[in-house]
């Protein structure tokens, strides 16, 4: 039986599900639109997932059109400030939206 979904997310406990879910990189999944970014923008999908596992919020969490929950992580990695979309597939998958 699945978990169900949570009817308000606040930025912490969405910022605490998100990091554990970044635990695990077989729960992420890269749009073929993050992907593309990302080869713009020379970012990794190392870099990615140390932002979602150490960033802080830049946008807050809000209940997206698909009732998965979308919010925006910020961290400077490896000397660049980079911006995640991430929309929050409860309880087990993150779906990284664009990276900026």
């Amino acid at each position: 039986m699945s978990e169900p979904v949570p009817l308000r997310m606040n930025d912490a406990s969405a910022l605490k599900l998100l990091r554990d879910i970044a635990q695990d990189s077989g729960r992420v999944i890269f749009t073929q639109h993050a992907r593309l970014r990302m080869r713009q923008r020379k970012v990794t999908p190392v870099q990615v997932l140390a932002c979602l596992q150490h960033g802080i919020i830049s946008e807050p969490v809000a209940l997206d059109v698909h009732g998965n929950w979308k919010l925006t992580v910020a961290r400077q990695v490896a000397g660049k400030d980079l911006n995640v979309a991430v929309a929050i597939d409860v309880p087990s998958r993150a779906i990284i939206i664009t990276v900026f």
